[in-house]
């Protein structure tokens, strides 16, 4: 296999990593309740939505990562 062959190869592993991560973590966030002043349940609700949101937050930008690395690499592949 040839440079080229190697490194459209990885980037095509990096493409459906990040395609299959963004699947999983594509859905919207979570809104909260309670507008501004809430209950204590209501506030103890909100801090668990907020840690939720943040952690598809935080899958959705390593699935584009993943998904921006895979193009940068195949940009790099059409040049070899």
């Amino acid at each position: 296999m040839t440079e080229g062959h190697i490194a459209g190869l990885g980037a095509a592993i990096l493409g459906t990593i990040g395609t299959v991560i963004l699947f999983f973590a594509s859905h919207a966030l979570q809104p909260f309740e309670g507008g501004i002043h809430g209950s204590e349940e209501v506030n103890k609700h909100n801090e668990e939505v907020k840690i939720r949101n943040t952690s598809r937050i935080r899958f959705q930008r390593i699935g584009l990562e993943f998904l921006c690395g895979s193009f940068s690499i195949q940009a790099v592949a059409v040049f070899l």
